[in-house]
């Protein structure tokens, strides 16, 4: 690791406190104003692509674009806030993937959204976090799997169980401090949050 960097991210991206420099925040900039052309291309293309189905003119056409869906494994937490009004539920993926050093031993992946990035950046893409059951140990209890209905879409999710982390996980992302664990799939936190 060379000495101007620290994990990987550059040292002058950190200032006294934690906090980022000017020059990382209008680097973060460019990237949102980039994710949100890229959205907005991704829109249109979702556009012509509803025109294309309803037209009889069009033989063939690749009528979704959805890389996820209500089938694929997923778990729903319970974030736990300071006060309970603010409790929050939130449909999270896992991935079933091979371990890095036992190819033949299945590694669970989780992909959750840290609701102080969240709360810090707005952005749903700069608060999203992965734990690795082979780096932080956690399981998925598959006897507890079933259906959830969320209450304000009225869309339904198959559930693949509750998810156990065995100890204190924490966000990765640059100048986040957030540690949480969950337990059963309810997720205690270090910060009080709004989501």
């Amino acid at each position: 690791m060379s000495d101007d960097k620290i994990a990987g991210v550059p040292a002058g991206a950190f200032v006294k406190g934690g906090t980022t420099t000017s020059a990382w925040d209008k680097r973060k900039q460019r990237e949102y104003a980039e994710a949100d052309q890229r959205r907005k291309h991704q829109d249109s293309q979702r556009q012509a692509v509803k025109r294309a189905a309803g037209d009889p003119q069009y033989r063939a056409a690749l009528f979704s674009m959805q890389l996820s869906s209500p089938a694929h494994p997923k778990v729903c937490l319970l974030y736990k806030a300071r006060d309970s009004a603010q409790d929050r539920q939130s449909i999270c993926e896992i991935a079933i993937t091979a371990h890095p050093d036992r190819p033949d031993q299945p590694d669970l992946k989780l992909f959750l959204v840290c609701p102080k990035c969240l709360e810090r950046t707005g952005r749903q893409d700069d608060a999203q976090l992965m734990i690795q059951s082979h780096h932080r140990r956690f399981w998925l209890d598959e006897s507890k799997a079933g259906i959830w209905v969320d209450s304000v879409s009225g869309v339904s999710y198959r559930l693949a169980g509750t998810v156990t982390t065995d100890d204190l996980c924490s966000c990765t992302a640059l100048g986040c401090d957030w540690k949480f664990r969950i337990d059963d799939s309810v997720l205690y936190g270090s910060h009080a949050f709004r989501m």
